[in-house]
C-alpha cells in the first residue's frame, strides 16, 4: 500500500468535509438574502397599501424605511463578503477533492514511479484549499479527520486514528490533537 497515496486520500476527504460544512452556511445565508429580497417588498407593499389613509400609516412607513435599510445592508454585507463567489469555489473544491478522493483510493497500490500526473495535479489543488479553507477551527478539522477516516477504506470499520489508535466510529471527546477522541488504552 503506497502511504502516500492513503495520505493524499485522508487529506482529500477532510477537505471535502470542510467545504460542505462551509457550503451549508453560505449556503443558508444566500438562500436567506434571496427569499428576503422578494418577499420583504412585496409583504409591504401589501400592509402599506392597505395601511393607507389610517392611524397606523406613519408606523407601518417607518417599519418599511426600516426593514429596508436591513435588507439593503445584509445585501451588502453579502458582495462585501463576495459569498456567491466563496460559494462557487467551495463546491468546485469539493468536487475536485471528491475527483482526488475517488482517485487515490484507485491508485492506493501503484508505485510513486508511476504518479508523477497525479502528484503534479495535487499541488495546485492543495494550493487553492490552502486559499479556500486554509483556517478553519481546531474543533472542524478534528472532525473533519475523524470524517476521513470513516471513508478512507470503504466497508471496513477497523480503522483507527494512527496517534491514538481509537476507533472514529465511537467517538468520546478527549485528548487526541489528531482527531479529538478518548486514546484507546
Amino acid at each position: 500500500m503506497n502511504e502516500r497515496v492513503k495520505q493524499i486520500r485522508t487529506d482529500s476527504l477532510v477537505a471535502e468535509y470542510i467545504y460542505s460544512n462551509k457550503l451549508r452556511w453560505i449556503g443558508l445565508f444566500s438562500i436567506l438574502i434571496n427569499i428576503l429580497t422578494i418577499i420583504v417588498p412585496i409583504l409591504f407593499s401589501a400592509v402599506l397599501l392597505l395601511g393607507k389613509g389610517s392611524t397606523y400609516e406613519d408606523f407601518l412607513n417607518t417599519i418599511s424605511i426600516i426593514i429596508s435599510a436591513v435588507l439593503l445592508s445584509l445585501v451588502i454585507l453579502g458582495l462585501i463578503l463576495r459569498i456567491e463567489q466563496k460559494r462557487e469555489a467551495y463546491i468546485i473544491g469539493r468536487r475536485s477533492n471528491i475527483y482526488i478522493s475517488n482517485e487515490a483510493l484507485k491508485l492506493i497500490n501503484e508505485n510513486d514511479s508511476n504518479l508523477t500526473w497525479f502528484y503534479n495535479y495535487l499541488v495546485e489543488m492543495d494550493s487553492k484549499d490552502q486559499e479556500n479553507i486554509g483556517n478553519v477551527s481546531e474543533r472542524l478539522r478534528k472532525k473533519a479527520y475523524r470524517y476521513s477516516l470513516k471513508k478512507l477504506f470503504p466497508g471496513r470499520n477497523d480503522i483507527v486514528c494512527p496517534v491514538c489508535s481509537a476507533s472514529p466510529f465511537i467517538y468520546k471527546k478527549g485528548a487526541c490533537q489528531v482527531c479529538g477522541n478518548t486514546p484507546k488504552e
